[in-house]
């Protein structure tokens, strides 16, 4: 599971957060955040989702907050993009590259 410090900590009264927790894998809810219109507000309601945490609390990280949970959100989802290419139940191996296999 990914978590990010905060360099910029967030303050709600008596209550500071300070760090960001990631999900160990994302879900198909996740995905949603692409419906929405607009890319930075897409990758806020994507990093909200995966941190279980309200978009307008996302949307008060400062600068270098929000672009290195960009980071850890893009991450997550090129990680889903490359274990479902590597699907062969989905993606069968031809057999031009089962033959180069047993060579």
């Amino acid at each position: 599971m990914a978590k990010i410090t905060l360099k910029k900590p967030l303050e709600f009264g008596k209550t500071t957060i300070t760090e960001l927790n990631f999900r160990e894998h994302t879900t198909a809810a996740d995905y949603v955040s692409f419906d929405q219109r607009g890319g930075v507000k897409q990758r806020i309601a994507l990093i909200a989702s995966l941190t279980g945490t309200d978009e307008s609390l996302i949307e008060r990280l400062s600068g270098v907050d929000y672009r290195r949970a960009e980071q850890v959100a893009e991450k997550m989802l090129a990680e889903d993009e490359a274990e479902a290419l590597l699907d062969e139940e989905i993606f069968p191996k031809t057999p031009a590259q089962a033959d180069a296999e047993k060579k």
